[in-house]
């Protein structure tokens, strides 16, 4: 696959002496949208974590952006311009919705017209963040948060951006928006890895797409032709 912004080549990961994910190879080309889905356990979420820093492969290779990052702290990988949007919107609750948008910029070097021209993406991006810039982020609906989360992260103009479940518990209203902006991301040429548990949708929007069950993948390519495929069913049929 050509222009790949990152590589997993054949990675082994798990929790202590807990294997979780076992063989795994992926790959993620520049600008695209790269949809992984499989049943809660599958180890979705764990690569993630691997990917981001949080869990060393005992085994195998991930290259992003030309580096081999598989023993990097979380903070070089972030600062390489990798950022994880975890599942279960991770913010500064007791801070301002502008906070938590200077908070995601933190580190960075940017002169002050630079940081005023990514808060105005964002805001253009999620408009409700404009209006409620002042409210508290603990006071937020949960799709404003989900939304709040993915502009901090978005603040570090990322190459990479992972997605880890965002609609989850949303109301089908705050999916949509959620999706749109995503849809925007992806327009706007925003390379992204999504973890979804609503697999039709997560496969609409995609450009290519990794099926796993127990650890493994077990059938990828282009994402329409994953959507009719018989490892998809296999997949959420398995017990």
């Amino acid at each position: 696959m050509a222009d790949k912004l990152l590589s997993v080549e054949t990675v082994d990961v798990g929790y202590g002496h807990v294997g979780v994910i076992e063989n795994l190879s992926l790959a993620v080309p520049k600008g695209a949208v790269v949809a992984l889905v499989g049943r809660n356990g599958a180890g979705k979420s764990t690569l993630l974590r691997a990917v981001s820093g949080l869990l060393t492969p005992s085994k195998g290779r991930i290259v992003f952006d030309g580096r081999d990052i598989g023993r990097a702290k979380p903070h070089a990988i972030v600062d390489a311009g990798l950022l994880h949007v975890a599942e279960g919107r991770r913010l500064f609750r007791s801070q301002t919705v502008d906070d938590n948008l200077e908070l995601g910029a933190y580190g960075t070097s940017l002169s002050k017209a630079d940081f005023a021209g990514r808060v105005e993406r964002v805001h253009e991006l999620f408009p409700i963040l404009k209006e409620k810039r002042h409210d508290l982020a603990g006071a937020l609906s949960g799709g404003q948060q989900q939304m709040l989360a993915i502009a901090q992260a978005m603040m570090r103009d990322p190459k990479l951006l992972m997605l880890d479940e965002p609609s989850l518990g949303l109301s089908p209203l705050l999916v949509d928006q959620v999706f749109a902006a995503i849809l925007s991301l992806r327009g706007s040429g925003t390379t992204i890895l999504l973890v979804e548990q609503l697999v039709e949708r997560a496969l609409e929007i995609a450009d290519a797409a990794y099926v796993m069950q127990n650890g493994r993948v077990i059938a990828n390519g282009p994402a329409a032709e994953i959507a009719k495929s018989e490892a998809l069913k296999t997949a959420y049929m398995a017990v």
